[in-house]
């Protein structure tokens, strides 16, 4: 272990939250630079118009993250983030996926309903072996924009770059002049613009970086159409980092989450995205030739010490010199949700963490994997307390199934991930519907998880 290391693990111990904020490492300071901004798009191999059929491959590959400054990434088809899978409701996603990397890996498809063997969890699923291929397919039953990432040693090979996004567009969208995806993270690099190599001291609060990145690349720029109502699918794929997006000076209207359109459009001056989460905002371009904005990320607390860092850039949205457009009005009606019904059966969850300097994280006083599955039955409505007796926030993560909040406010709109906030309670409910087997859930500050912060749903027919 680095001497450094060492002195951090001893000065931390001594000094507490003070101590833990010096584990926070500041933000690099990188000029705005043009070039490609939006995701890449994956290409569609079966012709059939409700078919959509992909090849995928994990891979080592350079990645210039700033002009001039070329890092060495795990990557989709050498891309970051990895290609942009798109369909519509209803449709088969077919992904032929092959593991060129030098350690096994799998894919689990974020907040997408899919079987369970599809889930890319090594309960249901053994790792992909290097040079082995396996082949996802399942029907995609839900609108809304969804993610992709490794579930083994997912800590380290999320933070090395292997994610990509999955967009699932339904009746009823609707109409904007731009319609893009937007991936945030965050990277711990060195000196040398080489990914930092895992320390002990970033288990308690999780690894947070000290370069933002925006669709793979640091403090990029969007051009947008002047007078224009434009889309940001905001997917938030950092290990650890919360982000609280902000347009200085521009009011952000929120059109969708996790699980697709919300009921009806609701105007924000922030928004938090905490790592796992998506959110579809729209904003409309003013009429000024040229102009640009900075999207930033407003200082959060999450515990810790975690909140005495300025607000960072994220990206930069310039207004190109074209006529404008006239802006497409924000319908007053997105989405109708019927809220879920009475619970059949009431859970408590109580999230716990042990402090040290090797720190281990717990639900219900057990630590993933020496864990006892909860029993379930398919179909039953179930209502679940989530208590965090913890002095941080935890993002809480439920596969296979999608949730609607209950307290501290009712909200019908779908989600697959919640925040919970520290010595808080956070209450939901879901309907356990279409696949039985085995289902994960966890706190997704991914070194919590893969520290224990992790159980299983076993739902039988």
């Amino acid at each position: 272990m680095r001497l450094w290391s060492l002195l951090a693990i001893a000065l931390t111990a001594c000094m507490g939250d003070m101590g833990m904020d010096m584990m926070i490492p500041d933000v690099i300071d990188v000029p705005a630079s043009a070039g490609r901004f939006d995701t890449v798009a994956a290409v569609d191999l079966d012709p059939a118009p409700t078919v959509v059929e992909v090849a995928l491959t994990a891979r080592v590959a350079d990645v210039e993250l700033a002009p001039g400054h070329v890092t060495s990434m795990w990557t989709y088809d050498g891309t970051l983030p990895g290609p942009r899978i798109e369909a519509n409701v209803g449709d088969t996603v077919k992904v032929r996926f092959t593991n060129s990397l030098p350690e096994p890996t799998t894919i689990h498809w974020h907040g997408v309903r899919v079987p369970a063997a599809m889930d890319g969890v090594e309960a249901t699923q053994a790792p992909i072996a290097p040079g082995a291929t396996f082949t996802y397919e399942f029907v995609v039953p839900d609108a809304g924009t969804f993610w992709f990432h490794p579930h083994v040693r997912s800590d380290v090979q999320v933070e090395r770059g292997l994610y990509g996004t999955l967009v699932v567009r339904g009746p009823g969208e609707p109409a904007t002049t731009s319609d893009r995806v937007v991936v945030l993270d965050d990277l711990l690099i060195d000196d040398a613009w080489s990914v930092a190599e895992p320390d002990a001291m970033q288990a308690m609060v999780g690894r947070q970086g000290n370069l933002i990145l925006a669709n793979g690349r640091a403090h990029p720029i969007a051009a947008v159409i002047r007078g224009g109502l434009h889309r940001y699918r905001f997917v938030n794929a950092a290990n650890a980092r919360y982000f609280r997006l902000a347009l200085p000076g521009h009011r952000l209207t929120v059109i969708g989450g996790d699980g697709g359109l919300v009921p009806a459009p609701r105007e924000v001056d922030d928004v938090l995205l905490v790592p796992g989460q998506r959110v579809d905002l729209v904003v409309t371009a003013t009429n000024v030739a040229g102009e640009t904005l900075e999207w930033q990320s407003l200082p959060y607390d999450r515990g810790h010490g975690t909140g005495a860092k300025p607000a960072a850039i994220v990206f930069q949205q310039q207004n190109d010199d074209a006529t404008p457009v006239t802006t497409p009005a924000v319908p007053s009606s997105l989405a109708t949700i019927a809220p879920l019904p009475a619970p059949r059966v009431q859970r408590e969850l109580r999230l716990a963490e042990s402090g040290g300097h090797s720190p281990t994280f717990s639900i219900n006083g057990e630590t993933f994997p020496a864990i006892t599955p909860l029993a379930a039955r398919l179909g039953d409505v179930e209502e679940w307390s989530i208590v965090n007796t913890t002095a941080m926030d935890h993002p809480f993560h439920l596969h296979g199934f999608r949730f609607q909040l209950v307290r501290p406010t009712a909200d019908v709109a779908w989600r697959d991930t919640i925040n919970v906030p520290a010595g808080q309670t956070v209450v939901f409910r879901t309907r356990l519907e279409d696949h039985g087997g085995r289902w994960m859930f966890h706190c997704h500050i991914l070194e919590h998880a893969e520290r224990g912060m992790m159980g299983e749903l076993e739902v039988a027919p």
